[in-house]
């Protein structure tokens, strides 16, 4: 599939998010509600977003330990780099220019950067499918098609970490390097990733610091759940203790599908449908929230993100040489 058919995919999925998200809505009270909203939970959230970076920053450095010690600010630098490029450019194009990012920076080799971002990603998904056990108790999904898509993505992700796990545990890699099917094409470039990921795994079975990892894993999901919490307060939505947590997943999960970026459109509709169908939260004040929600979390990342990337040493041409290099 070329990049052109990809990106009309993308374009297709965001103009239905949106067409969904828009659809019936009274343009008039859905402007109330947002300038209505609470200026100073508004503000504490995005404070907190902009926190939570240095948290993953420094679980970041831990990760990298066995390989070299690298200083926070460097690392947020590129996280937020990273953020920047994912939410102006295609494809998650971002996770390439915060791997280039850092491995200019550092010693680290840009496969090497990237072997770890992935690993990020992974114990991200990990950490949506423990909050999705630990919630699921609590909560009854009445709606077939959430409980579905819970389901669905739980079993996937439980999945992929078991054959994650037994594959760098048994080498499993290596029996599938000589197949025709993962030297052309897709299969190759879905095999050089799965190889990024067990780059990322080793260094997460040789650290003496697995401990940590895990804390700042629980810190940082604190934190998107209190973000959670304020920004629906923001919007005057009270849906008790549970529903923050599950209105999280359904974000997650909204960020998680392709589309054009910045999760336009997809993480908007998800939103507006989950607090609509499991909270009975007005159509209006749904959206309001969504919008609100989506913008505290992407316009404070792409400016910051954007001022490293002036003064960073990284352009974006270097991907489009190196995606089809050592990426």
């Amino acid at each position: 599939m070329n990049k052109f058919i990809k990106i009309i995919i993308s374009v297709f999925i965001s103009g239905f998010g949106l067409y969904f998200a828009f659809k019936g809505e009274q343009f008039d009270v859905l402007w109330v509600q947002i300038l209505e909203v609470q200026i100073l939970p508004l503000s504490i959230s995005i404070f907190l977003l902009i926190f939570s970076i240095y948290v993953r920053a420094k679980r970041w450095q831990v990760i990298l330990l066995p390989v070299e010690k690298i200083d926070s600010h460097t690392l947020f630098a590129s996280t937020m780099v990273g953020y920047f490029g994912n939410g102006v450019l295609f494809f998650r194009l971002g996770e390439l220019l915060r791997g280039y990012s850092i491995a200019s920076k550092s010693k680290l080799s840009v496969s090497q950067a990237f072997g770890t971002i992935l690993l990020e990603r992974a114990l991200d998904m990990m950490s949506v499918v423990i909050l999705i056990i630990v919630v699921s108790p609590f909560y009854p999904y009445s709606n077939p098609i959430f409980r579905t898509a819970i389901f669905t993505i739980s079993i996937i992700s439980i999945s992929a970490g078991v054959f994650l796990y037994l594959s760098q545990k048994y080498y499993w890699i290596d029996k599938f390097r000589h197949f025709s099917i993962v030297k052309v094409g897709i299969g190759k470039v879905a095999f050089q990733v799965f190889e990024k990921i067990f780059d990322g795994i080793t260094l997460l079975r040789q650290t003496r610091h697995s401990f940590i990892i895990l804390l700042y894993s629980i810190f940082l999901w604190i934190i998107y759940y209190s973000v959670t919490l304020l920004l629906l307060s923001s919007v005057y939505i009270d849906i008790g203790w549970i529903g923050p947590a599950v209105i999280l997943i359904a974000g997650s999960i909204g960020l998680a599908i392709p589309a054009l970026p910045g999760a336009a459109g997809t993480y908007d509709s998800v939103i507006k449908f989950a607090l609509i169908a499991l909270f009975t939260i007005s159509s209006e004040q749904a959206l309001a929230y969504a919008l609100i929600s989506h913008s505290a979390s992407f316009f404070p990342f792409v400016i910051i993100g954007m001022i490293y990337f002036i003064f960073g040493s990284v352009r974006i041409k270097d991907i489009k040489k190196g995606s089809a290099g050592e990426i």
